[in-house]
């Protein structure tokens, strides 16, 4: 498949250059455009978690009353709603709209549906600098919170009244659980693979942002192969991988108070990420630990000390460069406006970020 080519005036990144700033006309504050109208969100989902059983209910709302962040996700999916308006400007309210805002609610809860149960599955004591969800209650609550947060958003997913969009987005479900299974079945060979954990990348983060993206489009009147879907698709698919690559490499440079999340998190549940796998490229030693998924004492200091000591850390960060200007590549395709330049905003953001 041939790609599309690349608008005219289509910036550059560059988040670790001379420059290192945002692009021209891209503001600085992308998640400002849309803070009014997110402004009821986390009220609203919590209304919608609401259940006869408070600890369940208390449960599927914690990550909604604390440590919110800023909303990435949505942030994404109002973005898109406005930058493929006719009048991006203009485009604050009415039922176009009103389902698209619900979109982002729907995504967002099927996010941190998978976050709750992923920190069961990884054992893992926080999330975003809180406790996790089942170190609060029990395995057993996180689990049917995360499942229930699923069944709501399901249903807030039917209320769109939108079999495409419905199956678009069933389809970021199915991915997310494809992922995890990759996680935990992935073979000796695979685990030193970089398309497999690509792969699982996609599957994992890249398969709900690059759905939502393209449904929030949708919602707003475009078919699914016109231009506009296509292009917010592109976008989407492009930028949750960079997302997740910086993600990672952040495991073996951020601070661990900064991440929300223990340091080398991913090599201790023994995880090959993008810059173990580019410093396995020169340095074999690494490679009957990645087989053996850091399991030997000593394997995790180990595998920190050769990454850093490679350039494993610098090749994936161009690796993630390489996807977040395909995704502003993408977004260009669409007119010209203050929200499509926050696209791009978002971009540079995800190269450039510290948590």
């Amino acid at each position: 498949m041939v790609d599309p080519p690349v608008p005219e005036k289509t910036p550059s990144l560059d988040p670790w250059g001379e420059k290192a700033g945002f692009p021209d006309r891209c503001p600085e504050d992308p998640f400002g455009l849309v803070r009014e109208e997110l402004s009821p969100f986390a009220e609203s989902i919590k209304s919608v978690v609401d259940t006869d059983h408070p600890i369940l209910s208390e449960a599927a709302k914690h990550f909604f009353a604390q440590r919110q962040g800023k909303r990435f996700r949505p942030t994404i999916v109002m973005l898109v709603s406005k930058a493929t308006a006719p009048t991006p400007e203009e485009h604050v309210a009415g039922e176009v709209f009103d389902k698209q805002a619900l979109l982002g609610q729907v995504t967002e809860m099927i996010h941190v549906a998978s976050l709750i149960h992923d920190d069961v599955l990884d054992e893992a004591d926080t999330r975003r600098g809180g406790e996790a969800v089942h170190k609060l209650y029990t395995n057993k609550v996180a689990v049917i919170a995360g499942d229930y947060l699923l069944a709501r958003a399901s249903v807030l997913l039917a209320r769109l009244q939108n079999t495409e969009v419905t199956e678009i987005m069933s389809t970021a479900l199915e991915s997310l659980v494809q992922g995890e299974i990759m996680q935990i079945k992935t073979g000796e060979e695979d685990l030193l693979d970089m398309m497999t954990y690509l792969r699982k990348s996609y599957h994992k983060t890249a398969s709900l942002i690059c759905d939502a993206c393209k449904s929030a489009a949708m919602l707003g009147g475009y078919a699914a192969d016109s231009e506009e879907a296509m292009a917010a698709e592109e976008y989407g698919y492009h930028l949750g991988l960079a997302y997740q690559i910086i993600d990672d490499v952040l495991d073996f440079t951020g601070a661990s108070d900064v991440l929300g999340k223990p340091a080398l998190a991913d090599v201790s549940l023994g995880l090959s990420t993008a810059p173990v796998l580019f410093a396995s490229e020169t340095i074999p030693e690494l490679r009957p630990m990645i087989k053996r998924k850091f399991k030997q004492d000593g394997d995790v200091e180990k595998t920190l000390k050769y990454v850093l000591d490679s350039d494993g850390v610098d090749r994936a960060r161009s690796l993630a460069l390489f996807h977040a200007q395909r995704a502003v590549n993408a977004i260009c395709r669409l007119p010209e406006s203050t929200e499509r330049n926050a696209l791009i905003s978002l971009a540079h953001m995800v190269l450039s970020r510290k948590s």
